[in-house]
């Protein structure tokens, strides 16, 4: 399917380009000759900018920590819309160049926020698998756009117990750059810390030998722990309860390093609307749902209207960063839905991670 809307879109190309080329050879005036040649040339740009960009591929930047060890901040990433299917347009805004002319337009700016047309996908050549890295628009603004990793399809279970995310009741395996806050007590007091950590190219907070935090993947916590120079180790993220959860309610008791277990929604999918379903599901439904539920005196109310149950019109996913105990994500946000999800991230484009340009990470792949 995603062949056969290329080649069409490319036939329509090559024959306008054929039937204005046979044009330029009737027309015998310079001037008039050379303005179509310009037209052609723009027009082709034109073609080509938008096709590759709304169809193929796109370039973001990386805004922040939250993907560290595998993408780093100002990270210039490049997008694959082809995997999953390209969207299509949804306003004026959302094709290239175009909206720039948009925002000449007061009219149209002031409808900048909105949706002007229904949500259309193409087929593309593969299905969103757990462990994907995508691109996606925000569910509470549409403008703002994140990276994460798939941790849950529609109609998966979750849970997440210690930090540890499990998915219809088996461990999730994890990346090998997934990172966790640790504490440390060394043996030796007189450890050179700062030997150590550029040793080993470590991410440690510390003030004194006596305790030490640190943010690190499973490889680096094993490399520190080998040589015999920790007396104690503890993954401290479990105990982290500040950042809030996408239930927002004290009656499940939820942080983000423990909570569940809950069904990623997916389309068809009904559910019965009891107290803990309503403070589960209440912020998909009113974000991207396009109803408002809410709960007086122990009854729901879906538009105004006494309901007992709910059925998802969308296909959902729960994302998460690889810097666990730096990224805001599905855990404080909730599920993100399909009409969101840009792309697959498939490479890095350039990095100047740390001031200067990485050629290490020069059209470097990502997993």
């Amino acid at each position: 399917m995603i062949i056969t809307w290329l080649v069409v879109l490319n036939l329509i190309y090559i024959i306008g380009g054929y039937r204005l080329l046979k044009l330029l050879s009737k027309i015998k005036k310079p001037l008039i000759k050379k303005t179509i040649r310009c037209f052609f040339f723009f027009y082709l740009v034109f073609y080509l900018l938008i096709t590759f960009r709304l169809l193929l591929v796109d370039i973001y930047k990386i805004p922040s920590s939250s993907m560290e060890n595998e993408l780093f901040t100002s990270d210039i990433i490049v997008v694959n819309k082809l995997k999953y299917g390209p969207r299509l347009p949804r306003s004026p805004f959302d094709i290239p160049l175009i909206n720039i002319i948009c925002n000449i337009s007061q009219i149209a700016k002031d409808r900048k926020k909105e949706y002007w047309w229904p949500y259309k996908r193409l087929s593309g050549t593969s299905l969103i698998q757990q462990g994907d890295m995508m691109v996606f628009n925000s569910t509470w603004k549409k403008d703002f756009i994140l990276v994460k990793r798939c941790m849950g399809l529609p109609g998966d279970t979750l849970t997440i117990k210690q930090s540890t995310v499990f998915v219809n009741g088996k461990i999730s395996k994890e990346s090998p750059t997934v990172k966790k806050e640790y504490s440390f007590i060394f043996k030796d007091e007189n450890v050179d810390l700062k030997k150590l950590t550029d040793s080993l190219q470590l991410d440690l907070n510390f003030n004194s030998t006596a305790f030490v935090k640190g943010f690190l993947t499973k490889q680096q916590l094993d490399n520190l722990t080998k040589g015999d120079l920790i007396q104690f180790v503890q993954d401290t993220i479990i105990n982290k309860r500040k950042t809030k959860t996408f239930d927002r309610t004290k009656i499940l008791s939820w942080t983000i390093d423990n909570m569940g277990p809950f069904v990623v929604p997916k389309k068809g999918m009904t559910i019965e609307l009891s107290l803990i379903n309503f403070f589960k599901y209440r912020r998909a439904i009113n974000s991207c749902e396009g109803v408002t539920i809410k709960r007086v005196e122990g009854t729901c109310y879906i538009n105004d209207k006494i309901a007992t149950q709910y059925t998802f019109t969308k296909d959902y996913y729960f994302l998460m960063g690889d810097n666990r105990s730096k990224s805001a994500d599905s855990r404080a946000w909730g599920f993100v839905p399909q009409d969101n999800i840009i792309g697959k991230v498939d490479y890095v484009l350039f990095s100047n991670y740390g001031g200067s340009f990485n050629w290490d990470r020069f059209l470097k792949s990502v997993n």
